[in-house]
This record gives C-alpha cells, structure tokens and sequence, in this order.
C-alpha cells in the first residue's frame, strides 16, 4: 500500500471517529453500521461507540482469534454484532461479506473503513507492497 493512502485512511479513520464520539443529532438506534479492521484499535474503538449509541454493528478483520475476542466484547456490552473474516484487498470476500452483512442485519447505513497497514519508522527503511 502506497504511503499516501496508508496516512489517508488513518486521517479518514481519524475523522470518522471524531465524528461518532462526539454529541450528534444522528440517531443510530435503528442503524446498520459496518467497521472494516473492526477488531482492535480505533476501529474496535467505533465499533463500541457504534454499540453505545444503539446501532447494530458488523466488523470485519482478517485475523480470526482477535475478530471474536472483539465480537465477545462487543455483545457484553449489549450490541447486536457480527464478525466477518474478510481480507477487504480481495473484492470476493468483500461481497460476500456485505451480503453477509445485509442478509443478517440489513442494509448498511453507516461505513467505517478503517483496515490497514501501520509502519512506523524512518522512511528510507521501509519497504511498500506494491501490488
């Protein structure tokens, strides 16, 4: 992934969380929301502010283990949730888990994409998947 889009997402997934912590009109409480890379950090973050504020939640990571640790936290904080393993770099899974998504929950009001790749370091010592 080039570095500008990896700096994008994170302001965008920034923004959007931004957005949803703070007071809002916005009711949530018959919404469908679904947070790519849902299953740790800021998008396990929204995803519980999501819950908070009554939506029904879907999240989506790649990594199994840690996608039902979060869907557990998830529901014992009261929230209808889904977790989907999806690689969102791969439009197939990406279908089916919309369709997965909608078939269970509904239609999706709300997107949060959030899943990415994180290095830190010095510039010149990183290497970029260039796909």
């Amino acid at each position: 992934m080039k570095p500008l889009r990896v700096l994008a997402l994170g302001l965008a997934a920034t923004a959007a969380a931004r957005y949803l912590m703070r007071p809002t009109p916005l009711d949530l409480a018959a919404r469908v929301a679904l947070v790519t890379g849902g299953s740790r950090g800021l998008g396990l973050a929204v995803a519980r502010e999501l819950i908070r504020n009554g939506a029904s939640v879907a999240i989506c990571a790649t990594d199994g283990a840690r996608l039902e640790r979060a869907r557990q936290d998830l529901e014992g904080r009261g929230g209808r949730v889904i977790a989907i393993r999806c690689d969102i770099s791969d439009p197939q899974q990406v279908d089916a888990m919309v369709r997965e998504v909608e078939g269970t929950l509904g239609p999706v009001d709300v997107l949060v994409n959030n899943a990415g790749v994180i290095q830190v370091g010095p510039l010149d010592s990183k290497t970029f998947n260039r796909r």
